[in-house]
């Protein structure tokens, strides 16, 4: 639904889905990259004892910044614009799928962990594991690739002044903009 927002709140409304699209494309590919890019290291290398920190650095970067989301949502809902506080909401939302698929894909490499542990050889073990790893990653792919998608159509309904119908049920807007907001969505759909 459409709301004749100023453009200053707008822009207000734009950040959690800019700041989501940063910890996506930056952050969290960069864990993935090297999720992988760790499956297929040699244990001998110069780069395994990398393997790890290469990993949890960019990821605990990124749960930082999925926290900072959270809390600024509560916040914003509290206190503050109504149209801003939606889209903090909206953003914390698809966060928690990305959250979801993180939590599936950690269980993969666990029970790849624990496969491997149960083999006798260990060429055996470093191939259950690895194999599990990467069928892990795929997934975490796709759901980022969907969730940059997500993000940038989020970007673009702030500018326009829109908020999701599905939004405004669980967070309706306040009394003020709910009058207007028919005006303003029969004539954008006229336009």
């Amino acid at each position: 639904m459409f709301f004749p927002i100023p453009e200053p709140v707008r822009r207000q409304a734009k950040t959690p889905h800019e700041l989501t699209m940063v910890n996506l494309l930056i952050f969290n590919l960069l864990t993935l990259i090297a999720l992988l890019g760790g499956s297929f290291v040699e244990p001998d290398s110069s780069l395994a004892p990398y393997r790890v920190p290469g990993v949890m650095v960019p990821l605990g970067l990124s749960l930082a910044i999925v926290a900072y989301s959270f809390l600024r949502a509560r916040r914003a809902t509290r206190a503050g614009p109504w149209f801003p506080a939606a889209h903090w909401r909206l953003a914390s939302g698809r966060y928690r799928i990305l959250l979801a698929v993180y939590l599936g894909g950690a269980g993969l490499i666990g029970l790849g962990w624990l496969l491997a542990h149960t083999q006798k050889l260990p060429g055996m073990q470093a191939m259950m594991f690895i194999a599990l790893q990467r069928v892990a990653i795929a997934p975490m792919l796709i759901a980022l690739m969907v969730l940059v998608m997500l993000a940038s159509g989020a970007i673009y309904q702030a500018q326009r002044g829109e908020v999701p119908d599905r939004l405004i049920q669980r967070f309706p807007p306040p009394p003020d903009l709910t009058g207007a907001d028919t005006e303003f969505a029969s004539g954008a759909a006229a336009a």
